[in-house]
């Protein structure tokens, strides 16, 4: 069994330059929330454009057959999951915005 030595090193915390919170980055929130609100709306939107009725059914009209174009409904998802991580960092930066570390 070896012993390890270590050198004398200092291990101190970093000393912190500026204040905790940033009251600038509730409007990098506020730009995010709305371009998710558009994102959203281009989701829909693509979803829209990826579905093609292609009939109804003789015998039962309330049968209706659709059909989804991958393409579209593919953008759909990803343009909505960019829209979800947008609302999540907005989250983040508004956390950021208000929190204070009491001392």
């Amino acid at each position: 069994m070896t012993d390890v030595v270590t050198e004398n090193t200092d291990l101190a915390w970093p000393a912190r330059e500026g204040s905790v919170n940033q009251p600038r980055r509730a409007l990098v929130a506020v730009a995010e929330v709305v371009a998710a609100g558009l994102l959203g709306w281009l989701a829909v939107w693509l979803w829209g454009q990826g579905v093609d009725v292609v009939g109804v059914v003789r015998d039962r009209p309330e049968l209706v057959v659709d059909r989804f174009q991958g393409q579209w409904i593919g953008a759909s998802i990803a343009v909505g999951a960019l829209g979800l991580i947008l609302v999540l960092d907005a989250l983040r930066q508004l956390v950021l915005a208000v929190r204070s570390r009491s001392r």
